[in-house]
């Protein structure tokens, strides 16, 4: 009688994968698309051997990784499975044998488990192959973290805008503040599969293009790929481990994107970086918003409670863990059309609270004349970015709250009406704070437990107020907290140690690890533009022969294996741990790392 492991790959029409008999080697993984509704899934990869993650600890372990599915292949979906929905999942699990694997498959699809349509063989038979160029070089992709950029709406002629155009967006991302600590653990690819015509489609028609994105509407928002099989197929052609975060940029000027399966961001000079760090960050270290009026709260910088808060070694104040002192008093994205007269805003205060802030987007706005804004009749100063593109407006008391009562602001739009993009007021969210007191706000990294509500208004807590971008989308830096779960969730992935490589008369052995810590390159960005942090990394290194630590080589990355007793003929270990002020908890020991090599006599 078959194993239901072996039926259930029978039925999906899969090879059986070998795996290692011992301690786990190797990872294999499976990813499928779950409809909650109809507890049914579609598979998507296959059972295949992938880059090691280091979740699986045993044999028998599995580690599931979730997302919600945020693209819409095209606007009759959206008819079925509204932008808010969070019906459909994407499941990617990891084990190192392949009955776990399927025994977790089976448990979470009771409803079964079919093949995913075909692929437009047309479209990809009738396509030119992709020119793939590796912009960051950091290793070999199956101990590097790979991020794919895929241009969409370049033409042929346009490949040597598509290339500036990643390149400048990597160098936003990496050699800049947001991940600059990170950039030896990856590679960048950038890849142009020509499109016929250029730009990007909008109110839900996509031109033809290699990934066919598309706006919804006109408004600077959401960007969808109506062709995600042909994103996933050209994303392989990069090599095998190299696709690990797809990202598919749209060739556009202005703001816009999504997150989920694909990272999908426009190569706006003003907003493309904007988008994709943030998008980025909720796919790198799998976290959900910080934002008010959200959806999906969950990961590394969301609690439920002050009970279930995970930061607590980071607390400014650990001795106080409190609620700081906050009110969702406004928050809409109204995506209002300025041109249909003023939008007025109304909002009630308690009148028991200290200072405000409120955060306008606007897009169609590149004059101060613009724009006029009023707060109950009183005008406020309006400076325009001096962009068309999607801005980001801040006003804020730090002095004064507001009165009990009723207030009002009003926007009203100045035209010119007839522009390329509309004057729109996209979304308006209004906070009001206790004092310094009760809610700290002087000390923009201090963390605490901050109160996030949700579009259903539900509160969690998150633990910074306004400098971590996945809360404020101006900002270029990560919370300490989210800073530390990244650093974990890469080396989920990676290793410190490449390689250890012997002499050939087996004397000398040399420990290959990520150029991390002492170790980073005179030419590493956050080494040259972080002295000070990056002096505080280090790494550690231990040699063992036989399983008795051989303190001579302490710290050393190169050994000459002939200065132990006994000589170099043995059994070796070499450990080595990175550390940075930026990881104060890792309970998984993922920062240190193994490797055992033999020297026969």
């Amino acid at each position: 009688m078959r194993s239901p492991s072996a039926l259930v790959l029978a039925l999906l029409g899969l090879a059986a994968v070998t795996q290692a008999e011992d301690a786990p080697s190797q990872t294999l993984s499976i990813k499928v698309l779950l409809d909650e509704r109809s507890t049914k899934c579609t598979l998507v990869t296959p059972l295949q051997t992938t880059q090691l993650h280091r979740g699986v600890k045993t044999l028998g372990d599995v580690f599931v990784q979730t997302k919600v599915r945020q693209n819409r292949v095209n606007v009759e979906e959206f008819k079925t499975l509204p932008r808010e929905s969070q019906e459909q999942v994407w499941l990617e699990i990891f084990g190192a044998r392949e009955e776990p694997i399927i025994n977790e498959l089976t448990a979470r699809c009771p409803g079964g488990v079919v093949q995913a349509g075909p692929v437009d063989q047309e479209a990809s038979t009738l396509a030119a192959s992709p020119t793939i160029k590796k912009i960051v070089d950091s290793g070999d992709p199956a101990n590097r973290i790979d991020v794919v950029f895929m241009g969409d709406g370049y033409t042929s002629s346009e490949s040597s805008k598509l290339f500036s155009d990643m390149q400048r967006l990597t160098d936003d991302m990496f050699a800049g503040e947001t991940f600059a600590q990170y950039l030896p653990l990856f590679n960048v690819w950038a890849v142009h599969q020509p499109s016929t015509e250029s730009g990007i489609g909008v109110n839900g028609k996509a031109k033809n293009t290699a990934f066919g994105l598309y706006r919804d509407g006109t408004e600077l928002r959401g960007v969808y790929t109506s062709k995600p099989s042909e994103a996933r197929r050209v994303c392989a052609l990069v090599g095998t481990n190299a696709c690990d975060f797809p990202s598919i940029i749209g060739n556009d000027a202005y703001y816009g994107g999504l997150g989920g399966e694909f990272v999908i961001s426009t190569s706006s000079p003003t907003s493309g970086t904007i988008v994709l760090r943030h998008e980025m960050g909720h796919n790198f270290g799998v976290v959900g918003e910080e934002y008010d009026g959200g959806q999906v709260y969950k990961g590394a910088n969301s609690a439920r409670s002050l009970s279930a808060i995970t930061w607590k070694h980071w607390l400014t104040n650990p001795n106080n863990v409190r609620e700081e002192k906050a009110a969702l008093t406004y928050t809409n994205h109204m995506w209002y059309n300025l041109k249909g007269g003023a939008y007025k805003i109304s909002f009630t205060a308690s009148g028991s609270y200290k200072r405000w802030m409120g955060v306008f987007t606007i897009s169609g706005a590149p004059k101060d004349s613009s724009i006029s804004i009023t707060l109950d009749g009183k005008p406020l100063a309006w400076k325009s970015s001096g962009l068309n593109d999607r801005s980001f407006y801040t006003y804020q008391n730090r002095t004064g709250g507001f009165t009990a009562g009723k207030h009002e602001i009003v926007v009203t739009g100045n035209g010119p009406f007839d522009g390329d993009i509309i004057q729109q007021l996209c979304s308006f969210d209004l906070n009001e704070y206790g004092d310094e007191s009760t809610f700290m706000m002087d000390n923009e990294d201090a963390i605490g437990a901050y109160p996030t509500w949700d579009q259903s208004n539900t509160k969690t807590y998150r633990p910074n107020n306004e400098r971590c971008l996945m809360r404020n989308m101006e900002s270029t830096k990560f919370c300490s907290v989210c800073q530390e779960n990244m650093w974990l969730k890469f080396f989920s992935r990676v290793q410190a140690i490449d390689n250890v490589t012997l002499s050939t008369d087996n004397k000398v052995a040399t420990v290959n690890a990520i150029p991390l810590a002492q170790l980073r390159k005179d030419s590493d960005p956050f080494k040259q533009k972080f002295p000070a942090l990056a002096a505080q990394e280090k790494y550690t290194v231990t040699w063992l022969k036989s399983g008795v630590e051989q303190t001579q080589f302490k710290d050393s990355f190169v050994a000459n294996l002939t200065n132990v007793t006994g000589g170099a003929a043995g059994s070796w270990t070499v450990r080595v741990k990175f550390s940075t002020p930026a990881v104060r908890k890792d309970s998984s020991n993922l920062l240190q790392s193994e490797k055992t090599f033999t020297v026969k006599a």
